[in-house]
């Protein structure tokens, strides 16, 4: 795994955080669609939930790990 500092993975978990938001207020503006079009209005912000997964996952497991040392 890469190592990357604390500092800058809370970063890059704000920002993936500010497009989910994003996708989801233009899905709710335009509605969601049936079909192949759902797939594409999905797929769009479906990188950014995994990397605030990631990010948020690597934020908390190193609190966890700075608390028991």
């Amino acid at each position: 795994m890469i190592k990357i500092n604390y500092k800058i993975q809370f970063c890059l978990f704000a920002i993936c955080l500010f497009f989910i938001g994003i996708g989801i207020y233009e899905t709710s503006n335009e509605g969601l669609k049936t079909g192949k079009d759902l797939f594409w209005q999905i797929s769009a912000f479906v990188p950014f939930i995994m990397g605030a997964i990631i990010f948020g996952n690597n934020i908390y497991t190193h609190r966890i790990h700075k608390f028991k040392n």
